[in-house]
């Protein structure tokens, strides 16, 4: 990760070289990837290609208002992850708005009113806030089937460090009872967030891998 990063660093510094590197390891994968999601979305493969060679523009495209993509990029995972990741978010708002100009169109044809009138303003329509929205409703309605109880198991151990030998003496019961207690609260979690997805934007087309690499983005980019 660490040579992934200073590889970054140097092409953001004008090392041809190591954009070339760049290009040439992950462009590819990135694409073929962020393709066959494309389709899952019902995508054009144009549309994709476009999608990715714009996001391959703002990568090292730096301008004074804007400073280049890759400048967001933190070494904690590996740069193909980053990239799709990023692409990813971008797919699922071409997908978003691609939908909505179609159902305008159709709304159109049947309804007497002016389509111009639906069109949102820009910042309804922002990325951001649409798939922070949408992940935020999926994880909140997946965490209020969970069993409370269990629910405070898991913080206790992944935000507080508590071992699971200590509630199992807490609890008067087995470390291994604990341990499938905290494995199927998290398969139960996993299980309804995607479901949930699922159900509140079907063209997301989201896995449990990709949420995750989503929030973690998202989470960066708020902080950042």
């Amino acid at each position: 990760m660490a040579k992934e990063l200073q590889t970054v660093r140097a092409a953001l510094f004008g090392d041809s070289e190591a954009a070339a590197e760049i290009h040439h390891k992950h462009y590819a994968s990135v694409l073929g990837a962020l393709m066959n999601r494309g389709t899952a979305m019902q995508l054009t493969r144009s549309e994709v290609e476009e999608c990715v060679g714009d996001l391959w523009s703002d990568c090292f495209g730096g301008t004074k208002a804007k400073s280049a993509l890759l400048e967001k990029f933190s070494g904690d995972g590996s740069l193909r992850a980053w990239l799709i990741t990023v692409g990813l978010h971008r797919l699922i708002d071409i997908a978003r708005r691609k939908r909505f100009h179609h159902d305008m169109a159709a709304d159109g044809k049947t309804s007497s009113v002016d389509p111009m009138d639906k069109i949102p303003a820009a910042d309804e329509l922002a990325p951001d806030t649409d798939l922070v929205s949408l992940l935020r409703s999926s994880l909140k309605n997946a965490l209020a089937r969970s069993n409370r109880e269990h629910l405070l198991l898991l913080y206790l151990v992944y935000l507080h460090g508590i071992k699971q030998r200590e509630l199992a003496d807490i609890y008067g019961c087995n470390e291994s009872t604990v341990s499938r207690w905290l494995d199927s609260t998290l398969e139960q979690i996993r299980a309804d967030t995607v479901r949930e997805v699922e159900i509140l934007d079907s063209a997301a087309g989201l896995e449990w891998r990709e949420i995750v690499q989503l929030c973690h983005t998202i989470n960066q980019e708020l902080n950042g």
